[in-house]
């Protein structure tokens, strides 16, 4: 079953398909039906994107030596991958409209990247980066995660991450992260009860965490392109040098 940008781009996200990631049951055991029809094996550190990870993976390379396929547990990117799941199959090319490729239902792919990127390493910061990405896209293009109502089909411990996201909630940030985390852990444990936003809109952190940085930011002049450069080179500086401010602010 593929994973990643080849699963969000499934959904009409406009990302760019690079290695090609399946989530398999045995990676030993698909590296050798593919090494049978005549991929290399790799033998590359394990990353997602370019982020590094310390889950295991087989890397391969296709037969033409055009496509690096990436075979993962799919029980490590915690999607419930069985003989019986229900997974939307779409025709391989015209070419071949008998073989399929397997992807999987926009609910249980939203559940996946919503938990792997809850659950990640805290100091695996590209990875968790690489996965908020993900689900960013997914609210930002696809039309049915803009309704509340598409939260019923996800796990009931991520409907209230869901409802936030629609409510405003800077998502992607540490504070999301570590705010969803506790929220997630009170809804399996029956101390939470769910609702449209699970943040005070008396607090602005968790709706605008750029607050603070924007106003440190150097008014961008409308006169020639020179001055422009320099001003916005001046506003990167500034970025780069709070950035660390900003991740340890977002965090309490």
């Amino acid at each position: 079953m593929t994973d990643f940008e080849d699963a969000i781009h499934h959904y009409a996200i406009p990302t760019v398909v690079f290695d090609f990631h399946l989530l398999v049951l045995d990676t030993d055991q698909a590296a050798d039906c593919l090494v049978t029809a005549g991929c290399t094996v790799e033998t590359e550190p394990s990353r997602i994107g370019i982020a590094d990870v310390d889950l295991p993976q087989q890397r391969l390379l296709s037969p033409d030596d055009h496509t690096k396929i990436v075979l993962l547990l799919a029980s490590d990117w915690k999607f419930p991958l069985m003989p019986d799941s229900p997974l939307e199959l779409v025709p391989l090319n015209d070419e071949f409209p008998d073989r399929k490729l397997a992807f999987p239902p926009l609910p249980g792919l939203l559940d996946a990247i919503i938990e792997s990127w809850l659950d990640g390493p805290p100091d695996s910061h590209t990875s968790l980066a690489h996965l908020a990405v993900q689900y960013c896209y997914l609210y930002e293009y696809v039309p049915t995660l803009k309704q509340k109502s598409f939260g019923a089909q996800l796990k009931y411990e991520h409907r209230q991450f869901h409802n936030d996201a629609l409510a405003g909630i800077a998502v992607g940030t540490i504070y999301f992260r570590n705010h969803e985390r506790e929220i997630r852990d009170a809804l399996l444990q029956g101390r939470y009860e769910l609702r449209d936003c699970s943040a005070s809109r008396d607090n602005d952190q968790p709706f605008d965490v750029w607050a603070k940085l924007r106003g440190r930011l150097p008014k961008l002049p409308q006169d020639e392109c020179g001055a422009r450069k320099k001003t916005v080179n001046k506003a990167r500086q500034v970025i780069m040098k709070h950035n660390i401010d900003i991740y340890i602010n977002m965090a309490l």
